[in-house]
C-alpha cells in the first residue's frame, strides 16, 4: 500500500539526515533538510510547524513537533497526515552500515486522512521518486548500484490516533478515533510483533499478534497472520493469512459471555439476547474476506447454551445494504428462554391487556438475504415441535418466514408469516395445519384434556402498528377449521339432556365445522357445528382479539328429547376471555324450547279474554277480529248512535 511506502520512506528519510548531519548542523535545520527530502520525494509539501530537537542518547534520535504531509491536489480537507509529535530514534552504527535500525519510533495523536474521490482515485496514490519496495535508496551509492536499505524497528508506539476514510465516490465516511499502537519489526524481513488498541465506544478492543511478512503485507502482497482479540464480554482468534487490499483467508475463533457487552464495546446497540439465545455464543469456522467485499464462512459451528449448528453462509457487503446467505443445520434446539422474556407484571397487580411497548423494527432493514434452518425439534416452552424447515428471506425490511415443514401436536403445519416494516410495521400469515392432534393442541396450549381427535385448520391474517396492542387491534382476515370423530371426555351430554348426571362420561361426535371472519380486531363466527350421535351443538358470537373480550352463544340440542321435538339449552359466554361468564340463556331457551307451549297459553288467554268482552260488554268478536279491534268497533257504533240521536234521526 502506497501509504505505508510513505510513512515508511518519511521515517528513512529522516534517519539518513539525522546521521548524516547532526554533529554540525541544529535540529531545525536537520528536521528541515527532512522535510524537503520527503517533499522532493513525493510531491507532497512536508511540514514541520514546531520545534525540532536532536538527542543522543539513549540514542541517536530527533524530535519533531506539530508534522505535517499535504493532501493530494485535489482535495479540500486538510493535511493527509498530522501528529503532534513524532519521535524518530536510530542506531548511528547502523547507519553507517547503510542499514536503518530504528531504535524507537513513537507518535503522539496522528490523524491519518484517507480519501477517494469521484473518480476513485485515492489521496494515498503517491509515487515515491527514488525509492524502490517501499523503501528509500541509497543516495550515495553509485549509478546502477542501488539496493534497498535494509530497515529494523525495535519498537514503535503510536498513541492517541485516528483514521478517517471519506469515499466520494460511495458517499460514505468511516472513522476510527483514539486507538494505541504498539509494533517491533526485529528483523529485516522478518515478522513483527502487533499490539492494537481500538476503542470504538470507550472499553478498548485489542488485537495482538504476529504478521510473518511485514515487507509484503506493505507492499500489497499477503503475508501470514495469527491475531487475538480480547473486549469486554468475549474473545477470539485468527489464524491465516491477509492483505492490506483487504483480503483475509483463515481459521477464526469467537466466545463471547455477554455479546451485550461485546456489542456496546463495538459501539453497536445490546440485542437483548436470552442465555442460550444468542447472550451466550461460541462461533468458530474457515472465514474468506475477497477484495470485492464478500464474506464467506465454511465448516462453521455456532452454539449458546444447549443450542448448537452447523453454519455455511455468504455475506455481501456491496450495495444499499449486505446480503447475507446462510444454511443452518441445528441439533435438538431449546428456545424456551423466549417464553420468559417478557418483563413480569408488578408485584400484586395482573398485566390487562396486549403490550402497548414500541416495537423497534429496524433490524429488519439490516441486510437483504435468505436465511435457511432446520432442526430435528424445537422446544417452545409450552410445547416442542418435531421436525422443522424454515426459510427466512429479507427484502428491503420485509421478511417472510416459509414454513416448509414444522411438525407439531401430531399433524403438520405449512405456509407463510411476514413482517413488512417498509413504511411502518406490519405483520401477516397465511397458515394451514393438518392432521393436528385436539387433546395434544389443548391440552398443551390452553390446558384442556377433554377432547380427542384429529383437526385442520387454516387463518390468513394482516396487521399492523408498532406495539402489539395496535397490531391485535388492527387485524383483519379469515379462516376455519375441520375435524373428524372424536370425544369430549368427562361429559356426557345424552345425560344431561335426560335429566342425569352429566360427569363421567364421554361424548362421541363424529365431525365439527366453523369459518370465521375478522376485521379491526375482532373475529366473528356464526356457523359453528358440532355432530353427535342425537345431539347436534351449534355456534354463533364475537371475540374481541384487541380487548380479549368474548361473547358467544353456544347452543347443544338434543334431537331425540321431547318426542323428537328437541330440547335445546344455550349457554351464553361473555366477558374478559381469562374469566368469562357462563350462563344458561333462559329467554332463548323458552324461545326455542316453548314455542308450541306458548302459542297455546296464548291462546286460551286469547279465549278467556274473548268470553269476558262478550259476557260483560255484550259485544260479540266476529272471524278473524281481536278483542281489541272488538272492543274498539263497538265504541264506534255506540259514538255514531249517540251522534243520530242528538240530530233527532
Amino acid at each position: 500500500m502506497r501509504l505505508i511506502r510513505l510513512l515508511i520512506g518519511t521515517v528513512i528519510v529522516f534517519a539518513l539526515v539525522l546521521i548524516g548531519g547532526f554533529f554540525l548542523i541544529p535540529g531545525e535545520k536537520i528536521a528541515q533538510m527532512a522535510a524537503d527530502e520527503i517533499s522532493r520525494r513525493t510531491g507532497r509539501d512536508v511540514q514541520i510547524g514546531g520545534a525540532a530537537r536532536v538527542t543522543f542518547w539513549p540514542e541517536l534520535g530527533i524530535t519533531a513537533d506539530g508534522l505535517k504531509i499535504a493532501n493530494a491536489p485535489w482535495s479540500e480537507n486538510g493535511p493527509m497526515f498530522q501528529a503532534k509529535s513524532v519521535t524518530i530514534g536510530v542506531d548511528a552504527a547502523a547507519l553507517l552500515k547503510r542499514e536503518v535500525r530504528i531504535r524507537a519510533l513513537t507518535a503522539q495523536a496522528p490523524e491519518i486522512l484517507l480519501e477517494r474521490n469521484r473518480q476513485g482515485v485515492g489521496n494515498w496514490e503517491v509515487t515515491l521518486n527514488g525509492a524502490s519496495g517501499g523503501a528509500a535508496q541509497d543516495t550515495a551509492a553509485p549509478a546502477g548500484t542501488a539496493r534497498p536499505t535494509p530497515i529494523t524497528l525495535d519498537r514503535a508506539e503510536v498513541t492517541g490516533a485516528s483514521v478517517y476514510f471519506i469515499d466520494a465516490q460511495a458517499g460514505t465516511e468511516i472513522s476510527q478515533r483514539n486507538f494505541d499502537l504498539v509494533l517491533a519489526y526485529p528483523d529485516d524481513g522478518g515478522a513483527a510483533d502487533v499490539d492494537l488498541i481500538l476503542r470504538p465506544a470507550g472499553d478498548p478492543v485489542r488485537l495482538r499478534g504476529v504478521v510473518s511478512d511485514v515487507a509484503g503485507l506493505a507492499g500489497g502482497d499477503i503475508s501470514p497472520l495469527s491475531l487475538t482479540v480480547e473486549m469486554p464480554g468475549a474473545k477470539g482468534k485468527f489464524d491465516g493469512r491477509a492483505s492490506l487490499t483487504p483480503e483475509v483467508q483463515g481459521a477464526l475463533s469467537l466466545t463471547a459471555s455477554d455479546t451485550g457487552r461485546m456489542m456496546a464495546a463495538l459501539g453497536q446497540a445490546d440485542p437483548g439476547l436470552s442465555p442460550g439465545l444468542g447472550r451466550d455464543l461460541a462461533v468458530a469456522g474457515d472465514i474468506t474476506l475477497t477484495r470485492d467485499n464478500r464474506l464467506a464462512l465454511r465448516e462453521g459451528t455456532l452454539s449458546s447454551g444447549k443450542n448448537s449448528a452447523r453454519v455455511a453462509a455468504d455475506l455481501a457487503l456491496g450495495g444499499d445494504r449486505p446480503r447475507l446467505t446462510a444454511q443452518l443445520t441445528a441439533g435438538a434446539l431449546d428456545l424456551t428462554a423466549l417464553s420468559s422474556d417478557a418483563a413480569p407484571a408488578q408485584a400484586g397487580a395482573a398485566q390487562v391487556g396486549w403490550s402497548t411497548a414500541p416495537i423497534d423494527a429496524s433490524a429488519l432493514g439490516a441486510l437483504d438475504g435468505e436465511i435457511s434452518l432446520s432442526a430435528p425439534s424445537v422446544a417452545l416452552g409450552a410445547t416442542t415441535l418435531g421436525t422443522t424447515r424454515v426459510l427466512v428471506t429479507l427484502d428491503r425490511a420485509r421478511a417472510v418466514a416459509t414454513l416448509r415443514e414444522v411438525q407439531a401436536f401430531g399433524g403438520v403445519l405449512t405456509g407463510e408469516f411476514v413482517a413488512n416494516n417498509r413504511n411502518g410495521l406490519s405483520v401477516g400469515g397465511d397458515l394451514t395445519a393438518s392432521g393436528i392432534k385436539l387433546k395434544q393442541a389443548l391440552s398443551e396450549l390452553a390446558g384442556i384434556t377433554r377432547f380427542t381427535g384429529d383437526a385442520s385448520a387454516r387463518v390468513k391474517f394482516l396487521g399492523s402498528g408498532q406495539s402489539v396492542a395496535a397490531i391485535m387491534n388492527s387485524l383483519s382476515g379469515d379462516g376455519g377449521i375441520e375435524t373428524g370423530r372424536g370425544t369430549i371426555e368427562g361429559l356426557d351430554l345424552d345425560r344431561l339432556f335426560r335429566g342425569g348426571d352429566p360427569t363421567g362420561g364421554t361424548t362421541i361426535f363424529d365431525a365439527t365445522t366453523a369459518n370465521f371472519a375478522i376485521a379491526q380486531g375482532v373475529l366473528s363466527n356464526s356457523d359453528l357445528l358440532m355432530k353427535l350421535a342425537g345431539i347436534e351443538a351449534r355456534g354463533e358470537g364475537r371475540v374481541d382479539l384487541g380487548k380479549q373480550m368474548i361473547d358467544y352463544l353456544f347452543t347443544p340440542v338434543s334431537l331425540k328429547a321431547r318426542d323428537g321435538r328437541g330440547l335445546a339449552l344455550p349457554v351464553l359466554i361473555r366477558g374478559p376471555w381469562a374469566k368469562p361468564r357462563i350462563s344458561v340463556d333462559v329467554e332463548k331457551a323458552i324461545e326455542l324450547n316453548a314455542a308450541e307451549e306458548k302459542k297455546e297459553l296464548e291462546n286460551r288467554v286469547r279465549e278467556k279474554v274473548k268470553a269476558k268482552v262478550e259476557s260483560e260488554l255484550g259485544i260479540t268478536q266476529q272471524e278473524g277480529e281481536s278483542a281489541e279491534d272488538a272492543l274498539r268497533r263497538k265504541l264506534e257504533d255506540e259514538a255514531k248512535k249517540g251522534l243520530l240521536k242528538l240530530l233527532n234521526r
